[in-house]
């Protein structure tokens, strides 16, 4: 049952069985394999439905508590385990990054253009990090409570109950401020995976949309898929998504992961999507700058980072100052500055006299 709502928002109990929305292909004649999946004949089904597993957009998403425990070592938790998905186009000798977009916005039907690593490391870090927070909030809640009955009891000046009272709920609120705050937290942490994109699908049309598919709070319940229109989705302004550094050329070494805002009509920011930079992304991480950057086809495809693009004004500005250098001195700053205050000097003494004058 589809229940849309007003803006830009619409939420599914579960994922539509449709092949690129995750069901498993079989390897039999009752579910062919997708045009851009071709099955190789030399492999057995057993074969296939290992390898179907690895390939983005093939595997059956489960929200069964075994998802969201890590296996340890936690090492084996950083292993890459999606291949690359068969019949994507890349930048390169066969296409441009204009031809590839092309391509993407051609599509008739939705087109899987992210999945996700598991983020088993996420729900373990989440979960003890809210239940750190959890238990100051419960020690700093019964410090405020012992905090208040201490006060009481030693307020032994005011005589009228009700005031002492009132005095005593008083002393809770403002001692329980800190413990407020650690519920906050915690609870911040405990919901954090809610935001974590699994998939992420690109809907043509007339309208272009976004879906993309999340987690459930708890386990066993149905996957959250969200629509969104994709002029209500944008990547924040100085994060890009394209490094040029590992496959897709998403990999960062100081953030593994990137915020999606969802914003309305007024284009106020209502929810923060997480899309981890560990995983399959459709063609490479140019194209997300595209769509969800706002960027033109020349400067995604240029794919220049933020501090790169600061470095290259401040080198224009550079040599702007040692062109103005040469033209007028060590203090061309100062000498540019007395000329600008002697002409509006020279006009403001114009527009007295011509009011004299007249």
């Amino acid at each position: 049952m589809i229940r849309p709502r007003t803006l830009v928002l619409k939420r599914f109990k579960s994922l539509p069985s449709t092949p690129n929305s995750g069901k498993p292909v079989k390897p039999d004649g009752n579910n062919s394999t997708p045009s851009s999946v071709n099955q190789p004949t030399n492999l057995t089904p057993r074969d296939w439905k290992v390898i179907e597993g690895y390939i983005p957009g093939e595997k059956t998403q489960t929200n069964e508590l075994k998802d969201r425990v890590p296996k340890f070592p936690l090492g084996k938790e950083n292993v890459p385990t999606l291949l690359p998905r068969p019949g994507v186009p890349r930048v390169g000798k066969d296409h441009t990054f204009r031809q590839v977009i092309t391509i993407l916005r051609n599509k008739r039907q939705e087109e899987l253009i992210y999945e996700s690593e598991p983020h088993r490391l996420y729900f373990l870090a989440c979960f003890c990090f809210g239940l750190t927070l959890l238990v100051y909030a419960i020690v700093l809640g019964e410090w405020a409570v012992f905090q208040a009955n201490k006060d009481y009891e030693e307020n032994k000046e005011e005589k009228n109950e009700v005031l002492k009272k009132r005095e005593w709920f008083l002393n809770v609120l403002k001692n329980s401020i800190f413990c407020g705050i650690m519920l906050g937290a915690s609870y911040a942490f405990f919901t954090f995976p809610q935001r974590l994109v699994r998939r992420m699908y690109y809907l043509p049309g007339p309208v272009e949309h976004v879906k993309f598919t999340s987690y459930p709070l708890l386990p066993g319940r149905p996957t959250p898929v969200i629509t969104i229109p994709l002029k209500h989705l944008e990547r924040k302004h100085q994060a890009r998504v394209w490094t040029g550094k590992g496959f897709y050329g998403t990999s960062d070494s100081s953030l593994f992961f990137f915020t999606l805002k969802e914003i309305n009509e007024s284009g106020k920011t209502v929810k923060n999507w997480v899309v981890d930079r560990r995983g399959f992304f459709w063609s490479d991480g140019r194209v997300f700058d595209f769509l969800f950057g706002k960027e033109t086809l020349a400067e995604s495809e240029a794919g220049i980072p933020y501090d790169e693009q600061v470095g290259i004004l401040n080198k224009e500005l550079k040599k702007k100052k040692e062109k103005l250098r040469k033209e007028h001195g060590r203090f061309w700053n100062f000498k540019l500055m007395a000329k600008e205050v002697s002409n509006d000097i020279k006009k403001l003494t114009g527009n007295q006299i011509t009011k004299r004058d007249n």
